[in-house]
């Protein structure tokens, strides 16, 4: 599955930011990161893990923090290293190639949901994070109306992706509807393949978890972290949280 996970990726990278301007993306970083980010001491060493092709990483860079993106998604991270110059690194967040408490900041945000063991990837971030340290976590929240679309017409929209002439259909009846909605919300910034790539994302990634925030508090009991801010987001598809790691 980690194989079929990664093509996907390789194929739709979650890039939709093409016509961003860096000072811009603040528009696009949850609240609650953007507050921590704002916090983040200059020495700070800051890990954007599962980074995509760099949004949060080229808003961190233009802010002039120090940090490193890593993905699953070797495409993925060649954009980013394109995009902001900041060193990147191939691999999967379940075997993180990191030493332990190396990392001040460790972001996740919409990632352990799409692995194969979402707790799994969540103690590999725990693991490499210093004592004191800081996890900013974003996850897709059960019960949503994401989750009712993921499952009902997003099965319907996978299978038919799955097939040449069901590709076309949905390329050209729902794509175009989805590109006009994201122009307005973008304000124009959004490209077509942005737009398709965020679609991708949304209805065609084969693996999606829905986490409780007690699944969050659960797993904070198992790897020494503890809640220090929570954001329910509820016009979004993510809640937000921010961890500690105890100190030793």
């Amino acid at each position: 599955m980690q194989t079929q996970e990664k093509t996907f990726y390789d194929k739709h990278p979650f890039d939709w930011i093409e016509r961003y301007r860096p000072d811009e993306l603040l528009d696009t970083v949850p609240p609650l990161l953007a507050a921590t980010l704002e916090k983040a001491a200059d020495s700070a060493l800051i890990f954007d893990i599962g980074c995509g092709a760099g949004r949060v990483v080229s808003y961190m860079a233009w802010k002039g923090l120090r940090c490193i993106g890593l993905d699953f998604s070797r495409v993925s991270v060649e954009l980013m290293t394109r995009r902001t110059g900041k060193p990147g690194i191939v691999a999967s967040n379940l075997e993180l190639p990191l030493r332990e408490e190396c990392a001040d900041l460790l972001i996740s945000d919409g990632v352990i949901h799409h692995t194969m063991d979402p707790f799994k990837a969540f103690a590999e971030n725990c693991r490499v994070l210093k004592s004191g340290g800081m996890l900013y976590l974003a996850v897709y929240k059960p019960g949503g109306r994401y989750a009712a679309l993921y499952r009902r017409p997003g099965s319907a929209i996978r299978r038919l992706l799955h097939h040449p002439l069901g590709r076309f259909l949905v390329h050209a009846s729902m794509l175009p509807a989805y590109y006009f909605v994201h122009v307005l919300k973008s304000k124009g910034r959004i490209t077509w393949r942005g737009a398709k790539n965020l679609f991708y994302d949304y209805f065609a990634t084969p693996r999606v978890a829905f986490l409780s925030k007690s699944d969050v508090e659960n797993w904070c009991g198992r790897c020494r972290v503890h809640i220090t801010g929570y954001d329910a987001n509820p016009r979004l598809n993510v809640h937000s949280f921010l961890l500690q790691k105890s100190e030793t």
